[in-house]
C-alpha cells in the first residue's frame, strides 16, 4: 500500500509534505506527493493532507542549505518550477539522495535522479533567461503595464520577482495565459492570482508605437540576408507569439 500526501500545488506544500515523509522514516519509495487538485482517489491508498506550514519549510530550507549549499536548493526549486510529469517523486528522491551524499550530491553524474532533476533546473533556468529579455510590456487603458506570456514551465514567480526589481517605478500585470496565473505589482508588493478571462485594451498612445517598431523592424531587415533557420536558433519560434516584430 502507498502512503499518499496531498499538498496544495506550491513548493512550500511539497517541502512540507517531504519533511513529513522523511522526519517519519517513511520508505521513499511507498511515499507519494501529490497535488490536491490533481490527485485521483484509490482505495487501496492510505492518503493523509498535509497543511502548508511556513516553519515546516523554513526548517527544510535551512536543513538542505545547511547539508549542502544555497545553489542545491535553488537547484530543487526550479525542478519543482519544471512541467515534468511526476517532479515530485523526482525532487523526493533527491532529497533522500542529499540526507546520503551532502555536498557530494553536486557530483553525482551517473545516478539517474540527480541527472533528472539537473536537468529539470537547468531547463527552467533556460526558460527564466529567455524571458527575462523577450517579455514585451504594453501601456493600458487602466493606467498598466502589461505583458503576457506562455512558458512552458511554470515560472510567473521568479520572473516576477526579477521584474520588480528592473521595473520597481511602474505598476504592472504579467499574465501566464498558458495557467490563468497573474502577478501584480503595485510599486510596493507583488500579488500572485488565479484569474479567467482578463482581458485589457492597450492606450492609442502603444498602438502607435508598436506600429511604428514593426515598420522599424522590417525597414531594418535585410531581406537578402534572412535566415530563419538561426533566427530559430538564437530564439526558439514558441517565444514569437507575443513579439510585436513577428506579429
Amino acid at each position: 500500500m502507498y502512503k499518499i500526501f496531498l499538498y496544495d500545488g506550491t513548493f512550500e506544500g511539497f517541502m512540507c509534505a517531504a519533511f513529513h515523509i522523511i522526519s517519519e522514516g517513511i520508505d521513499k519509495d511507498r511515499a507519494i506527493i501529490v497535488s490536491k487538485n490533481e490527485y485521483q482517489p484509490m482505495f487501496i491508498d492510505s492518503v493523509r493532507e498535509v497543511q502548508n506550514d511556513f516553519k515546516t519549510f523554513l526548517e527544510m530550507r535551512k536543513g538542505i542549505i545547511e547539508k549542502t549549499d544555497c545553489s542545491v536548493f535553488k537547484k530543487i526549486y526550479y525542478a519543482f518550477l519544471s512541467d515534468t510529469e511526476d517532479k515530485e517523486s523526482y525532487i523526493l528522491r533527491y532529497l533522500f539522495l542529499l540526507l546520503t551524499h551532502g555536498k557530494k550530491i553536486k557530483y553525482l553524474y551517473s545516478d539517474d535522479i540527480a541527472n533528472a532533476v539537473e536537468k529539470m533546473a537547468k531547463n527552467v533556468s533556460r526558460e527564466i533567461g529567455k524571458y527575462m529579455g523577450l517579455m514585451r510590456f504594453c501601456e493600458t487603458n487602466e493606467g498598466f503595464l502589461y505583458a503576457k506570456f506562455e512558458p512552458k514551465n511554470d515560472i510567473i514567480k521568479p520572473i516576477a520577482y526579477f521584474f520588480k526589481n528592473r521595473l520597481n517605478e511602474f505598476c504592472w500585470v504579467i499574465h501566464d495565459v498558458k495557467r490563468n496565473k497573474v502577478a501584480i505589482y503595485d510599486r510596493k508588493k507583488v500579488q500572485f492570482l488565479i484569474c479567467n478571462n482578463l482581458k485589457l485594451k492597450v492606450t492609442h498612445q502603444e498602438e502607435m508605437f508598436q506600429m511604428l517598431w514593426k515598420k522599424y523592424f522590417k525597414s531594418m531587415a535585410i531581406e537578402e540576408r534572412k535566415n530563419l533557420k538561426l533566427q530559430q536558433q538564437n530564439m526558439p519560434k514558441r517565444y514569437w507569439k507575443y513579439l510585436v516584430e513577428k506579429n
